[in-house]
């Protein structure tokens, strides 16, 4: 794959810090879970509401504006309510009102702030770092009707007749493909078919086109229409998808073949209208292209392939003047990773990618295990024995549910010298999001966020006399326990690594 786009750790900070040692007893009682807070929905009677989706890149409306510019009368009562978008923390306050909703850590979460709109505002996240990331927008208190309305546009013609780039013929009328992305492009649905079921497009008219959705991403392909005259200063079209390199919308000048202008989506299903000035192109010929290059496939084992390695598009238009759309997509808020460095090596076996790495003088390396007998591994310790005790991290990076963990805990052991583990043992099975692992004190420590586990053991037999036990729970779930050490003395220590520059609680 040549391009990935930034998911949603993009901008992650990595806090760690050494949690204090934790004085181990002989006996450790199950932690008892706390009850999950009620949720209280605010229903309080609202003149303007708006929704939200909370994102590392941004505050998202529904019509894929980012950080949209929220508007109200003086007086009006107002709630914005926020969803969490991913798996991080998040909430929303007002700058100058000094208004703040409760935090969000779960995806799928929401919380909203009500208010009396008084005066002009910022609203942002107030997690440390979010805000410098660009999660924040404007509040406007405003005079006289609210409208989003915009001036009417014109579709071009050719020969006196519109051209077909809305695709309300059903067809690919005035248009040429190759590769196959463009061999059945035309959706009517929304939800769309070949997108997930929670994605809006938001499309006009009847149709819109797709290079493949999420589904049919790997195809390939590209879109040219028929050449026209440029008959007003300004266009806009509706664009979506991607924020690869290799999926975008150009505008081509007609003989020369020169991109004069060109757009990707932004990583999301909802079109958005992006604006073209043109003035400069008056009564010159150019043609549009829709190119779908990116398969989304990776090239790295542990990173999925592309979903988004597609192109949405709909309805060229011309305008007399500069249209204002609300959602309008700028290419500042687009942001496009450039193609993945070469991956050397890519898909040598263990013993072969040994060979061909680069070593400090006086050094040697040999192969001590590899696929297929270990996988994911995520952490490890070493016993008193010399062996050595990993961490299979198969549910990283999200938890599973209760009782549906798929870590493991593997022994290896070199019974001859020669530097090769030629002797594995599946110690434990089941586990969740373990990140952490310490041997000693009658037993094995792992951190499984948020919990610091002891599996009490038979060491003679290296086989679980017990089930794991919650020895504390420390954190949430952001947090990952790393590098535990168990101390002579009966102290346990380690390393807390958290997503998100967030306050710590020694």
């Amino acid at each position: 794959m040549k391009n990935i786009p930034i998911p949603m750790n993009r901008f992650c900070l990595l806090i760690s810090f050494l949690f204090v040692g934790l004085a181990l007893p002989n006996s450790m009682a199950q932690t008892p879970k706390a009850k999950p807070a009620a949720v209280v929905q605010d229903t309080a009677k609202v003149d303007r509401e708006y929704a939200l989706e909370a994102t590392m890149l941004g505050f998202f409306a529904k019509d894929g504006a980012r950080n949209p510019t929220l508007k109200a009368k003086k007086g009006d009562r107002v709630r914005i309510t926020i969803t969490n978008g991913e798996l991080m923390t998040h909430d929303i306050a007002l700058e100058k009102l000094g208004l703040k909703s409760k935090t969000l850590q779960e995806k799928g979460t929401r919380a909203s702030i009500t208010f009396t709109a008084d005066k002009s505002d910022t609203y942002f996240c107030t997690v440390p770092g979010h805000r410098a990331a660009g999660m924040v927008g404007n509040f406007e208190v405003v005079e006289g009707s609210i409208s989003d309305a915009t001036i009417a546009g014109q579709l071009p013609t050719k020969n006196g007749q519109p051209l077909n780039l809305n695709f309300e013929t059903g067809t690919l009328k005035d248009w040429t493909a190759t590769g196959d992305a463009f061999t059945s492009p035309l959706i009517d649905q929304d939800p769309s078919p070949v997108h997930e079921k929670d994605m809006t497009i938001g499309f006009a008219g009847k149709y819109f086109l797709s290079s493949g959705g999420t589904a049919n991403y790997k195809l390939t392909g590209t879109l040219t229409s028929v050449p026209f005259t440029v008959a007003q200063p300004f266009a806009a079209f509706r664009v979506s998808g991607g924020a690869l390199q290799d999926t975008r919308v150009e505008l081509v000048q007609a003989g020369t073949d020169k991109v004069i202008f060109h757009s990707t989506g932004q990583g999301r299903a909802t079109l958005q209208p992006v604006v073209v000035d043109l003035q400069p192109y008056l009564n010159q010929e150019i043609f549009i292209r829709i190119i779908d290059n990116e398969t989304g496939i990776s090239q790295i084992p542990y990173i999925a392939n592309d979903k988004w390695a597609h192109i949405n598009f709909d309805e060229f238009l011309f305008y007399p003047t500069r249209p204002n759309f609300p959602n309008e997509l700028k290419q500042k808020d687009i942001i496009i990773l450039p193609p993945l460095d070469p991956v050397l090596h890519a898909g040598l076996s263990g013993t072969e990618a040994a060979k061909v790495m680069t070593l400090p003088n006086g050094f040697k390396i040999s192969l001590a295990a590899a696929e297929p007998d270990i996988v994911k591994p995520i952490c490890f310790t070493i016993d008193w024995r010399g062996r050595l005790w990993v961490v299979e991290g198969h549910t990283y990076p999200v938890p599973a549910p209760e009782g549906q963990g798929r870590d493991r805990i593997l022994i290896f052991e070199d019974t001859n010298g020669d530097g090769t583990l030629d002797k594995k043992k599946v110690f434990a099975e089941g586990l969740n999001l373990v990140s952490g692992i310490e041997v000693g004190m009658g037993g094995v420590w792992l951190g499984a966020a948020p919990y610091l586990l002891f599996i009490p053991t038979d060491f003679k037999t290296d086989t679980p006399t017990g089930a794991p036990k919650n020895y504390s729970t420390v954190g949430e779930r952001r947090i990952h326990m790393k590098s535990l050490i168990v101390s002579d003395g009966g102290l346990m220590a380690g390393c807390m690594v958290r997503m998100a520059c967030l306050r710590i609680r020694m």
